[in-house]
């Protein structure tokens, strides 16, 4: 099988889309297919680096390598080298797919789209980036013979917002990392530990810094948790971090508040399993990976209800209102002090991440590609 995917992502984003985006075409250069992935001439070598040896890297010509003249061939003149190639599918890993490649009559389409926060809450966007985002996530789905999302909630939304088919939507659970589920020695914690100057006993949150992540929920929460136990943030900056460090002096436990930037990958796993308890509470997610990840560490997690957080987290995890601080507070308390609650939900949790395995989301892939090829 001769598969081409778009690969912005995978060769620039170190995280999120970039890693999912590798994780596919990986698991399909394992599986013996001829794998195409379409690059910009300029790319990370991190991000390349994770890309197995089999792939063949597509540029566009050298006249259409920089600004503007990429984004024209990747969103349009991409399409004739999609036909010469003679890809049998082409798939779109981040909610486009090339206008145009309704005329690659003998290859079939595919477009997973991870997330409608653009419609759902526009106010993250600016309006010249909701426009283009509805254009390209609308075309997307109309010409595509099958879409692909990352978790129930984004199918129900689709839905709801395209009047897309339902029959025409597979959800495909993305993977989590295999280092999430490989054990951590205590000596490694104590290092990383010992290196971002963390706190014993700590409440983990793993997220860009922005509102929609809804960090704020986590802050006033801790004035009602035993002053043993501290909250660490972890994520990219964005203005929003400068509210929560002046809401944590204003609540008077800025103290135990410590918060963590451009963390290396290597010591996420370190830190999650550092933790005491993992906390997410955000506004809407199109699926919430960092709460998978944290169960894959056996680390009990209370999250927000409202958007697909429970697909993520499972029917062993706890769920409460985004907003609900003190009874966030109330649940965290009440784990913590509890250990056969945080034990069962230490084992039942590791046990329901296994399913978000690389070979588990290859294995549908490619049961989607051979279906849509028969």
């Amino acid at each position: 099988m001769r598969i081409g995917y778009e690969g912005k992502k995978a060769a620039i984003n170190l995280t999120g889309i970039g890693n999912y985006s590798r994780r596919c075409v990986n698991s399909m250069v394992a599986c013996g297919h001829q794998v195409m992935l379409f690059v910009p001439s300029r790319r990370r070598k991190e991000a390349i680096s994770q890309i197995n040896s089999g792939v063949e890297l597509i540029e566009p010509p050298r006249y259409l390598r920089h600004g503007l003249l990429y984004e024209l061939w990747r969103i349009w003149l991409s399409c004739s080298d999609i036909q010469h190639r003679n890809a049998e599918i082409f798939h779109g890993l981040s909610n486009e797919l090339p206008f145009g490649i309704s005329r690659c009559k003998k290859c079939r389409k595919v477009v997973t789209i991870h997330d409608l926060i653009f419609l759902t809450h526009p106010e993250t966007y600016k309006r010249s980036a909701r426009i283009i985002l509805k254009k390209k996530t609308r075309y997307a789905c109309r010409v595509a013979d099958k879409v692909v999302t990352i978790s129930q909630r984004t199918k129900e939304d689709l839905i709801s917002y395209y009047g897309i088919e339902a029959g025409k939507i597979t959800v495909i659970y993305q993977s989590i990392s295999p280092v999430y589920f490989q054990p951590v020695l205590p000596a490694q914690i104590a290092s990383v530990r010992e290196k971002h100057q963390l706190p014993e006993k700590y409440v983990l949150c793993v997220a860009t810094l922005e509102r929609r992540k809804n960090q704020e929920c986590l802050v006033r929460a801790m004035r009602h948790l035993d002053t043993t136990i501290h909250l660490v943030l972890a994520g990219k900056p964005t203005p929003y971090q400068d509210y929560l460090v002046q809401l944590a002096k204003e609540q008077q436990v800025d103290h135990r508040v410590h918060i963590l930037n451009h963390i290396p990958a290597e010591d996420l796993p370190a830190i999650y399993h550092g933790a005491h308890l993992f906390a997410y509470m955000s506004l809407y997610e199109g699926f919430g990976l960092p709460v998978a990840e944290a169960l894959a560490c056996g680390i009990p997690v209370v999250a927000a209800t409202g958007s697909c957080l429970e697909e993520a987290g499972g029917p062993h995890s706890i769920y409460i209102g985004p907003n609900d601080h003190e009874s966030l507070a109330k649940e965290l308390t009440r784990i913590s002090q509890d250990p056969s609650l945080y034990s069962q939900m230490s084992i039942n949790g590791k046990a329901y991440a296994q399913q978000f395995n690389d070979e588990s989301m290859g294995a549908s892939l490619l049961a989607l590609y051979q279906k849509l090829l028969s």
